[in-house]
């Protein structure tokens, strides 16, 4: 009698039927974690150009605007802040770029399924002034709330009267 070496048919049904069990469970926490992983790139990505457009205020000692933009030259008046910002030096202080007004950094679209959009005082464009701090075009204090959401998730920014950003989560739609 000799002896075969290998699998039965029924060990290799079994091993494709654990196999098809971990890949269902698998697959749909891979898919969340690629989700959270996006949003926390995104989130970082805009608190690091808020961080950049203050920290320009201070060092010049004049008004530096961080404003959407979705060709990287121009304020945009629609869409979310997803599309893309610049941080310019607002010479003229109205909260958008003029011909004259230097780019200091631009930052490119986030990569779909994030969503980026601010409540009424920074849904534009966010001001900061020589001190530090936030201020509108007016010059009324800029306090606000951007919210950035992937699927269920979602993380919130918030700038306070002193134009300092703090991050928490929170809910999309909320």
């Amino acid at each position: 009698m000799r002896m075969e070496a290998g699998l039965t048919l029924v060990e290799l049904l079994v091993t494709l039927a654990v196999l098809g069990v971990l890949l269902g469970i698998g697959i749909p926490a891979f898919g969340a974690l690629i989700q959270e992983s996006r949003l926390t790139a995104a989130t970082n990505r805009f608190v690091g150009a808020l961080h950049a457009t203050r920290s320009e205020a201070v060092r010049r000692n004049l008004r530096v605007t961080l404003c959407k933009s979705a060709d990287s030259a121009q304020c945009a008046e629609t869409g979310g802040w997803q599309q893309g910002w610049i941080i310019f030096v607002d010479t003229d202080a109205t909260g958008t770029r003029s011909a004259d007004d230097p780019i200091l950094a631009v930052g490119g679209s986030i990569p779909d399924g994030v969503a980026i959009a601010g409540n009424s005082p920074v849904e534009h464009y966010i001001s900061y002034v020589g001190l530090g701090s936030t201020r509108r075009a007016n010059g009324s204090l800029q306090m606000g709330t951007i919210t950035l959401c992937a699927g269920d998730s979602a993380r919130r920014i918030v700038i306070s009267r002193t134009g300092r950003a703090r991050v928490e989560l929170a809910q999309c739609g909320a």
